[in-house]
């Protein structure tokens, strides 16, 4: 388990939220934003509470524009978003969910 990263030094992660405010449609501004971030060529996955992506600084910040973008384009938003570097991969977050 030495070995925490991904990939190279510039891989980085994202994990974000959309939380649409006084929406009758909620579903509308999630489901825009995340297309917008895989559109603008980040790795995402859908997560039940939020979405995270994966890829190089300048893909991910163009994902999170473009994820706020659309979301808002729907009317009001409030998003939360959590960047890293250095991002484990699956197989260390495996066996650290294994030892649990």
């Amino acid at each position: 388990m030495s070995d925490t990263t991904s990939g190279p030094s510039d891989a980085m992660g994202l994990q974000f939220s959309i939380y649409p405010l006084r929406q009758d449609d909620i579903d509308a501004p999630i489901r825009a934003a995340i297309s917008a971030a895989a559109e603008e060529g980040a790795n995402v996955r859908v997560g039940r509470l939020s979405s995270f992506a994966s890829g190089d600084g300048d893909s991910l910040f163009r994902a999170l524009r473009a994820a706020f973008a659309a979301a808002a384009a729907h009317g009001p938003v409030v998003m939360i978003a959590t960047l890293t570097s250095g991002t484990p991969s699956e197989e260390i977050v495996a066996e650290i969910q294994a030892a649990l």
